[in-house]
C-alpha cells in the first residue's frame, strides 16, 4: 500500500536496505572514459572516468492511529488490517510527496527538484513529449526501467494527443499488473507533479532506477495497549526511515 501511494516508488527506482540509518554514500559518474583508435605498438591514451558522489540519508516518517478497544472488539471487519492499510498509504504519501518534490535538506531530494528542463513548451503536445523523449540518451531511452510520471491533469492532456493518421498515442493497460503506456513507455500519475504551465517541471520521463531509494530498518508496525491504558485505546504505530 505504500508503494501503490507512490508514482516515484511504482516506477522503478533503484532501492537500497539497510539495517541502520547512517548516511552512506552512492557513487556517481559525472563523465565516462573515452575509447581511442590505437596504432599497432602505439601508446593506448590514459582516460579515467569522472566520480562524484550523493548522501542517502534516513528521514524518519510515522503515523499514530487510536482506536477504542470496543470498536477493535465490536466491530464485523477486520479493523487491524484497514488500520495497517491506511497508514501504510499515509507514509506513502508522504514519502512519496518528497520523492518527487524534496529540497533535499532535511528531507529527501525529489525527482522533479534534482532534474534539469529538458524541454520547455507552453502547452503539452505530442511535438513536445517526442522531443523530451529524444533528450535522454539513448542507453537510458532504452531501459526497461524508462518511464513517465506526471500529474492526472496532465495524462488526460497525454491521453488525448494522435498521430497524423487521428491514432491516439496513449496506449491504455492490456491487463492486471500492467500500467498505460505512451510512445511505449509506462506512464505514472503522482498528484505531487505540477500541472503544466510555462516554467514548471509537469512531465518527467527518464530512467528511474538511476534514483535511488534507501529504506533504513525495514518498516515498523507497531501496536500499544498501554499507551493510552487509561482511555482503554489501542495505539497503533507505523514508522519508516528512508
Amino acid at each position: 500500500h505504500l508503494i501503490n501511494s507512490s508514482a516515484i516508488l511504482q516506477a522503478g527506482p533503484t532501492t537500497i536496505d539497510t539495517a541502520s540509518g547512517e548516511p552512506i554514500q552512492v557513487p556517481v559518474t559525472t563523465s565516462y572514459s573515452s575509447g581511442a583508435l590505437v596504432a599497432e605498438a602505439g601508446a593506448i591514451p590514459e582516460s579515467d572516468p569522472q566520480f562524484d558522489q550523493r548522501t542517502l540519508g534516513a528521514y524518519k516518517y510515522g503515523v499514530l492511529v487510536q482506536v477504542s478497544t470496543e470498536l477493535l472488539t465490536d466491530t464485523a471487519v477486520n479493523l487491524t488490517e484497514f488500520i495497517t492499510r491506511q497508514a501504510g498509504r499515509a507514509i506513502g504519501n508522504s514519502f512519496g510527496a518528497h520523492l518527487v518534490t524534496g529540497s533535499g535538506t532535511n528531507q529527501p531530494q525529489g525527482v522533479a527538484t534534482a532534474t534539469v528542463a529538458g524541454v520547455t513548451n507552453a502547452t503539452i503536445t505530442a511535438d513536445a513529449l517526442i522531443d523530451l523523449y529524444y533528450s535522454v540518451i539513448t542507453g537510458y531511452r532504452a531501459s526497461t526501467s524508462a518511464g513517465w510520471v506526471t500529474s492526472d491533469v496532465n495524462m488526460a492532456t497525454m491521453r488525448k494527443l494522435k498521430d497524423s493518421a487521428g491514432q491516439y498515442l496513449w496506449s491504455p493497460a492490456q491487463g492486471p499488473g500492467t500500467v498505460d503506456s505512451f510512445l511505449g513507455k509506462p506512464v505514472y500519475s503522482d498528484p505531487n507533479i505540477a500541472t503544466h504551465a510555462v516554467g514548471q517541471k509537469s512531465v518527467l520521463f527518464g530512467d528511474f532506477a538511476a534514483y535511488f531509494v534507501r529504506r533504513a530498518g525495514g518498516i515498523r508496525v507497531e501496536r500499544s495497549d498501554d499507551f493510552a491504558f487509561a482511555n482503554d485505546l489501542a495505539t497503533f504505530r507505523v514508522i519508516l526511515r528512508g
